[in-house]
């Protein structure tokens, strides 16, 4: 069974002003979290900007758990709201000199502040990324929407005629809909990796957030994330706002 864990790098700036030592801290205690996870997962998943609140680069974050221990793959998120494609080439580059397995290219929630989009698309931004060649030396995957009832037609077709490696779910709450989804990229040869939020009481604000409801799982969250990762290729374990109940919950599954 291969689950990755997702972690959130810290935020750059607490409270009014830019303060190093204070990032410093954050990020070790990041790794702290990062070397926990040892020997329970597969890999660690780094974030981009999570509600468009500024944080250290997902590529940052990886290279300096990188240079520090060995947790399996790394994998990141990266924001195109935000760029345009010279910057995407950067930062996909630079993942791949740090190492890298495989970056998600999504759209990113509004900025806090700044321009609100930059024009380019995760799709389109696939497509150019694989052309330039960057698919040889990192998988590039796109995130997709959990819910059957989300589905557009035209935006199911621009994602599996993208040709990503992965589509990655938004959190699910249904295995059918999960089904589903495999269904739609196994004959385009695209693997699925689902994303399963742990049901615990502090991640409930960020479960309402998106709409999810946790109800099908909540009892035995353990069974389910070993049902998601029999039906897909993956399961990407996400627990916003408790890290000990996702180790709980890790510790359950080995």
């Amino acid at each position: 069974m291969k689950i990755s864990y997702e972690l959130n790098p810290p935020k750059m700036v607490k409270g009014d002003r830019f303060d190093l030592a204070q990032l410093n801290a954050d990020m070790q205690a990041m790794a702290d979290r990062a070397s926990q996870l040892a020997g329970l997962v597969s890999g660690i998943h780094l974030t981009d900007s999570v509600l468009g609140i500024p944080r250290v680069s997902s590529i940052t974050a990886a290279g300096y758990i990188k240079s520090r221990m060995d947790v399996g793959k790394l994998s990141c998120s990266i924001r195109v709201r935000d760029r345009n494609f010279t910057s995407l080439c950067q930062a996909v580059s630079d993942a791949i000199m740090i190492g890298v397995d495989s970056m998600l290219v999504l759209m990113g929630d509004d900025p806090a502040d700044g321009p609100s989009d930059s024009g380019l698309r995760p799709s389109a931004a696939i497509r150019m990324l694989a052309k330039e060649g960057y698919s040889s030396s990192i998988k590039l995957d796109l995130s997709f929407p959990a819910n059957a009832q989300n589905w557009s037609t035209m935006s199911v077709r621009n994602k599996l005629e993208a040709k990503p490696h992965s589509l990655v779910t938004q959190s699910i709450s249904s295995l059918s809909d999960l089904g589903k989804i495999v269904d739609l990229a196994k004959p385009h040869g695209i693997k699925v990796a689902a994303v399963v939020m742990v049901p615990a009481d502090k991640n409930r604000q960020s479960a309402s957030v998106i709409g999810l409801d946790w109800s099908e799982y909540e009892k035995n969250a353990a069974d389910f994330v070993r049902q998601a990762a029999r039906i897909g290729d993956r399961v990407l374990l996400t627990s916003p706002n408790s890290f000990g109940s996702g180790l709980e919950l890790l510790k359950q599954l080995k």
